[in-house]
């Protein structure tokens, strides 16, 4: 059996549902451990330099390390270097708010991190180009992947959720924070006539999504229940790596209406909406649409299905990675 430790930024987030779906790679064995307890750089700073060292005794216990996230990596370019490795870029966040001197800064520790790696894995073409750049090291791209979506009373859930029989139930599902930007998905759904704004995750901004009128559904570990409620699925986040709550919206047949930031138009193509980041107006017209167009929502959800089950299939990934995993082995 193959030992993979996997090195995350924090606990939760899209990189555990990879690693969900890594765990079914036959022949090996997973372990997680996070280089922080949590999300904030204060619990960051605190809790890295106390983890560390329980860290570096489980890499060397590893036959392969995967470290997934750009600051990681970074952070982890000794542990990359100490045998077969990959790191998983998952939306390269710290790298895309980062300009000026820090950006020259990040790319030279990104540099270091792609050549002390076996092999970077982009979870989207887009974070590909964005590294190629660099001109270090070898860059695949693997889509993150979603089963079929499972077959689930929709009538039983909208009524569990106080959806009435014309309501357009416009779903955003995800972490509530302002990269990711589900204030601008609330602004714009107020008032459509018919639609119902339904906001499933947690994070800083719950507060204010309150506020502005969203139905707030908490952290849910059903979201394939929330889905199928769901009549439109937004996401308008700034950039993305391939989001996972887009890919699942699109398994279950929801049509998704995402901004131009990168990874979303890569994850729906023609089949979905894309407005531009940031742009109020252009994604209230295109929810006005398909609210009052159902034939529409109907088109764009069969166009979705399709392409999830052409393009994020978990079969698919397993074998891209199953095939990577074998060659970081090999080069280690």
């Amino acid at each position: 059996m193959t030992r993979v430790l996997h090195v995350l930024p924090h606990p939760g987030g899209g990189a555990e549902t990879h690693i969900d779906l890594l765990e079914r790679l036959p022949g090996t064995v997973h372990e997680r451990v996070s280089l922080s307890t949590g999300r904030t750089p204060v619990q960051g700073a605190l809790s890295i330099p106390r983890n560390w060292p329980r860290i570096l005794r489980a890499a060397r216990a590893a036959d392969l390390v995967n470290v997934h996230g750009d600051l990681p990596a970074m952070l982890s370019v000794p542990m990359l270097r100490g045998g077969p490795s990959l790191w998983t870029t998952h939306g390269l966040h710290f790298s895309r708010r980062s300009a000026g001197l820090r950006g020259a800064l990040v790319d030279r520790a990104l540099t270091a991190a792609c050549r002390a790696a076996d092999i970077t894995v982009c979870t989207s073409a887009a974070e590909r180009d964005e590294l190629a750049h660099l001109h270090a090291g070898r860059l695949e791209v693997v889509y993150n992947a979603v089963d079929p979506a499972p077959v689930i009373d929709r009538d039983a859930v909208r009524a569990e959720l106080g959806l009435d029989g014309d309501d357009v139930a416009i779903l955003y599902l995800g972490q509530i924070e302002e990269r990711k930007d589900p204030l601008l998905a609330v602004r714009a759904a107020a008032g459509i006539p018919g639609a119902v704004m339904l906001i499933a995750g947690e994070g800083p901004q719950e507060a204010e999504l309150r506020a502005a009128g969203a139905r707030m559904l908490g952290f849910r570990r059903d979201p394939e229940r929330v889905l199928a409620a769901a009549d439109v699925l937004v996401m308008p986040s700034r950039h993305e790596g391939l989001s996972f709550a887009v890919i699942e919206a699109m398994a279950a047949g929801v049509a998704c209406v995402v901004s131009d930031g990168p990874g979303n138009p890569e994850a729906v193509a023609d089949a979905g909406i894309v407005f531009p980041a940031g742009d109020e107006p252009a994604l209230r017209a295109a929810l006005t649409r398909l609210t009052s167009d159902p034939a529409q929502r109907d088109r764009l959800a069969d166009a979705a299905r399709a392409r999830a089950a052409a393009t994020f299939s978990v079969d698919g990934f397993l074998e891209r990675m199953g095939a990577l995993y074998a060659a970081a082995l090999a080069a280690g």
